[in-house]
């Protein structure tokens, strides 16, 4: 006789009933049997053979899980039983084709520990016949009272998604992915942040064979709006680059969260670490700033943790570097580049306006040029628009005048801000672009 798929099942649970229980924390009469499309048990071969390089696969990995694992275990009087086979495949991180191993993973059960639940996520994979094969199943046994987060985050892991970044605390958070050729850059940054960037994962035989850590941190600063994020977006979708941050006023975020996110970084690699705003949360002048749960002498710890950043790039923003407490920038190595997104050049502003809008010659767009000196890239945006909205009023495409007029609009409203003591905000203002267009009062950021 045949065993059938739900046989391997029961039979293989029967057998490790004792060491389920005692990972999970009940009887196994309160636990439920998932089949899922996932693998999980690639994280565990990953883990387990972190030097070794593996098959990347393109469908059910657990790219987005992987940063949420705090431990893997299985059973001590059962090592690991693995199917190797060598592949030749292009490097995750080089991109230089190189042997590659695709690694299955044999009947060996691995638990998965989350931070977020109880118990863990025990699974199996199940070898049954099916149509004269042997066919491999993945099965998860779960606690049946966390069964709703369980599927949950199964449900997510599915999700493929460029860009995404997991904030701590949150989860995944899907963000825009973004390509270098679709920002506007001055010189400087494309050299210290873009060629450098590529120029790190180009060389990582170099920084191995002459034993240098292999991680790499920017620290980019300057203004609001000028493509801080945008460059970090395109950083971040680079194929097989996993994201994590953590928001560092909120107050379930401490020390313990931060080590954790590092850690999990490292597992996870190449990876990047986003810490945005990091001025704000560790000011010169600590009364200052916001206040935050993380110490400042934590984060200097895990940006100093060479051995456990292997493979990590570390990428910061501030809008005023002096106003940081300056034992962030004091040790060299912490960042390795430093640049400055000031506000657009006259060309920049040129060039930026013709991307939005490749119909207009750079003879009709000279007077906005002239007239917008001082704005940053999100304030020429937002005079795209405003230009924008007015030609739709009107029922016809943008016109040279409209940008002339929005620009005009908006340093009205620059001036009635300064006008109500400075403050940053929203300031309701006249909307008259062009000639026609309503007269209704709008709310521009600046």
């Amino acid at each position: 006789m045949i065993a059938t798929e739900p046989d391997w099942i029961r039979s293989a649970i029967t057998n490790h009933r004792k060491w389920i229980e005692s990972v999970q924390g009940v009887t196994i009469e309160k636990m439920v049997v998932l089949q899922v499309s996932n693998t999980f048990t690639r994280f565990a071969a990953n883990q387990i053979l972190r030097d070794i390089p593996l098959k990347d696969p393109s469908q059910g990995s657990i790219v987005k899980l992987e940063v949420e694992i705090t431990s893997i275990e299985y059973p001590g009087d059962m090592p690991p039983l693995m199917r190797a086979r060598n592949l030749s495949k292009s490097s995750r991180t080089t991109g230089e084709r190189q042997g590659e191993w695709d690694i299955d993973w044999g009947d060996t059960p691995v638990a998965f520990r989350f931070k977020c639940l109880q118990g863990a996520i025990v699974v199996l994979e199940l070898p049954h016949h099916e149509h004269d094969s042997t066919c491999w199943s993945e099965v998860v046994i779960c606690r049946q009272d966390e069964v709703a987060s369980v599927m949950a985050m199964i449900g997510r892991s599915n999700i493929r998604e460029e860009g995404a970044l997991y904030s701590t605390g949150k989860g995944f958070k899907s963000i825009k992915s973004s390509s270098w050729d679709d920002l506007v850059l001055d010189d400087g940054v494309l050299q210290l942040v873009k060629k450098d960037y590529e120029s790190f994962f180009a060389r990582e035989d170099w920084f191995r064979n002459l034993k240098l850590p292999f991680r790499r941190g920017y620290l980019l600063h300057g203004p609001p709006g000028n493509g801080k994020t945008s460059v970090i977006r395109a950083m971040l979708s680079r194929r097989g680059m996993r994201g994590l941050t953590l928001n560092f006023f909120s107050p379930a975020i401490d020390d313990d969260d931060l080590q954790a996110m590092f850690e999990r970084a490292s597992q996870c690699a190449p990876s990047m670490v986003v810490l945005e705003d990091i001025d704000r949360a560790f000011p010169k002048n600590q009364m200052s700033g916001t206040k935050s749960k993380v110490s400042l002498q934590q984060l200097l710890n895990c940006l100093d943790g060479i051995g456990t950043l292997d493979g990590v790039v570390v990428a910061a923003t501030a809008n005023e570097p002096t106003a940081l407490d300056p034992a962030i920038l004091r040790r060299p190595g912490r960042f390795d580049r430093v640049v400055l997104f000031s506000n657009p050049t006259a060309e920049l502003r040129r060039l930026y306006l013709r991307k939005l809008n490749c119909q207009f010659l750079d003879s009709v767009l000279k007077p906005a040029i002239e007239l917008s000196e001082g704005f940053s890239f999100a304030q020429m945006r937002e005079v795209y628009i405003l230009a924008g909205q007015c030609a739709f009023d009107l029922r016809r495409e943008i016109e040279p005048d409209d940008i002339v007029n929005a620009v005009r609009t908006l340093r009205r409203g620059f001036a009635e801000v300064r006008e109500r003591q400075g403050g940053a905000g929203f300031s309701p203002l006249r909307n008259e672009i062009a000639r026609g267009c309503s007269a209704d009062e709008t709310e521009i950021r600046v």
